[in-house]
């Protein structure tokens, strides 16, 4: 499976627009729908990233190889340290970003 395609599929199974994921990432959609076409390649630190908002290993992201989702031995940050980094990291977004984390939050209720 080539990444384009790990790509759009990590993104419809979080059913998250390309603006909503680039948002996220702190990109334009057109950066990501070039990379969801072959037309440019995403940075190893935006793959890091997007690994992380779509909760896929970085390892399968970026190689096809290992397990798409991460496990909890590979992920074994507690409840309230979520709750830590969340508050930590939620002041620091610009108002765009805010409402698409508040889009995904409310999608997921």
């Amino acid at each position: 499976m080539h990444l384009t395609i790990r790509i759009i599929k990590a993104r419809r199974e979080k059913k998250l627009s390309q603006q909503a994921l680039a948002d996220l990432i702190g990109i334009s959609r057109s950066a990501l729908a070039q990379w969801e076409t072959e037309l440019s390649r995403p940075t190893l630190k935006s793959l890091r990233k997007m690994a992380e908002v779509l909760g896929v290993s970085f390892e399968w992201l970026a190689t096809g190889r290992g397990n798409q989702y991460l496990t909890i031995a590979e992920d074994e940050i507690q409840d309230s340290e979520l709750d830590s980094e969340i508050n930590r990291l939620i002041p620091r977004l610009t108002v765009k970003r805010k409402k698409a984390v508040l889009e995904i939050i409310r999608e997921m209720h």
